[in-house]
């Protein structure tokens, strides 16, 4: 499994990565807290994985705070590292902050809260704190849960206001010991369902109705991104049992068999629900790419369970309510109100690696938010994504980087790249071809028109970057096409 399964190879039971609620005078769910303990509220586990954190939400009295545990992992051993731990609130307003800030979002912003402003938040810390604490979680996740109770603890007690900013001590919250990891692999496999058909898709059951459908397709009259003829392009869906996308990766052009119906549905759910489905299919995802086997039905190490692993990493990224940044889309005026108005809104990431026959290869990823109101609210919650492949490696995949994002304004819809239903396939529509050669595409052709797509400018899936003899060495950028 490479260096993460020989560093820590962490995973968790599936039983406790779905929704675990308790009321007082009630039972636990499986993640086993005890109702005794635990206020006038629920603890919902939106994901409990050891290598994919710890995150859920405390709801009381119409109230949420909403709670996370990230371990930060080495890029070039996998090694695990600090652990980073926080409380936001349902605005997504930062009320604690334990360590470094994991990623940019957790960066707490100025002024969130006014002098005095907090004393709900205050009382109910602590009940979560006391919530936490009582948690019954496998060993392997007892650094997460002590870092966060101890947090909210703190937090309830502060008199400084808002956010509080501690640090998390790196001895007293350690990664866990392989074998308490290894014992998380073998209750993670218990009831995990996987089939190969006779086709070669592979079908996997990840628990409380969530699919994966995966395939691979070899195009041999087309070089891989080394020039060499012949490359296995990978298909990766995963679905919830409503029929949702939770996620997507699209290797090469095409588009299997009911995909593109299955994309175009739109998520009906709130967002507790969703983020624990994310949860729960990306521990799922992660047991099988750490090695689980059922008879006939073993993983392709070069590509299936690489892309199992990338969906279960990208799955668990946005858990979490995220507070809207200021998009600059050259807008003013009426227009941008307008604009404001919506409820959707989309980005999109270019990833790139350094390759040997063209300078670069590059892939995209496409991701989708929904704002909880039009105009009241600047939170929005993630739901779900698309990684483009582009015939190469996918993003976050071995030895691509992330170049740019670029994040659309809220609109009345998601702008999408193209998808054709009735050809089963999407963006450029000319044959692949790695380098320079009229009447054909290389993956930089492909990630300019999905970015053209995103911005809302104009393209062609026939002509202009798809289709003349131009040769485009490296990723573009995310700006106007």
């Amino acid at each position: 499994m490479g260096k993460i399964a020989v560093c820590i190879a962490l995973a968790t039971g599936l039983a406790l990565a779905g929704p675990v609620a308790a009321r007082s005078g009630g039972t636990g769910g499986a993640a086993g807290i005890d109702a005794t303990a635990v206020a006038e509220g629920n603890v919902t586990f939106f994901v409990a994985d050891p290598e994919l954190g710890l995150a859920g939400v405390y709801s009381a009295n119409g109230t949420d705070l909403y709670f996370e545990a990230r371990r930060a992992l080495d890029p070039a051993t996998g090694a695990p590292g600090a652990l980073s731990v926080r409380v936001i609130d349902a605005e997504a307003r930062t009320l604690a902050l334990g360590g470094e800030p994991y990623a940019k979002h957790w960066v707490p912003q100025p002024g969130e809260f006014g002098k005095g402003e907090g004393a709900e938040q205050a009382r109910m810390l602590a009940s979560l704190g006391e919530a936490l604490g009582a948690a019954r979680l496998h060993p392997s996740l007892s650094a997460e849960k002590s870092a966060l109770a101890a947090l909210a603890r703190q937090a309830a007690g502060t008199s400084a206001g808002f956010p509080l900013r501690t640090g998390a001590d790196a001895t007293t919250y350690a990664a866990p010991a392989a074998a308490q990891v290894s014992d998380f692999y073998l209750q993670s496999a218990r009831d995990l369902k996987l089939e190969r058909k006779p086709d070669g898709t592979l079908v996997a059951d990840l628990g409380g109705g969530i699919a994966l459908e995966a395939s691979q397709r070899f195009i041999a009259d087309e070089p891989d991104e080394d020039g060499r003829m012949g490359r296995f392009d990978t298909y990766s869906m995963v679905r919830a049992a409503d029929g949702y996308v939770l996620a997507t990766e699209l290797g090469g052009d095409e588009l299997p068999e009911g995909w593109d119906e299955a994309m175009d549905r739109v998520n009906e759910r709130e967002h507790h629900a969703l983020a624990a489905d994310f949860g729960r299919a990306a521990t799922a995802l992660n047991s099988l790419a750490y090695g689980v086997r059922s008879a006939g039905a073993a993983l392709s190490p070069d590509n299936e369970q690489a892309s199992l692993q990338r969906l279960a990493q990208t799955l668990a990224t946005h858990l979490l309510p995220v507070r809207d940044e200021k998009i600059d889309d050259g807008k003013s005026g009426d227009e941008r109100l307008t604009r404001a108005a919506g409820l959707y809104q989309t980005y999109i990431q270019v990833w790139r690696k350094p390759f040997v026959v063209i300078a670069e290869h590059s892939g995209t990823r496409v991701g989708k938010w929904k704002f909880r109101s039009t105009s009241t609210s600047s939170t929005k919650v993630h739901q779900g994504w698309v990684s483009y492949c582009n015939h190469g490696t996918c993003a976050a995949g071995s030895k691509m980087t992330h170049k740019c994002t670029f994040t659309g304004p809220r609109l009345t819809w998601y702008r999408l790249p193209s998808r054709r239903s009735d050809a089963g396939g999407h963006t450029c529509s000319t044959p692949y071809w790695a380098i320079a050669r009229g009447g054909h595409h290389n993956c930089h052709d492909d990630s300019s028109v999905q970015v053209r797509a995103v911005r809302g400018q104009s393209y062609s899936v026939t002509g202009g970057r798809c289709g003349d003899s131009w040769f485009s060495a490296y990723a573009p950028t995310c700006g106007a096409q």
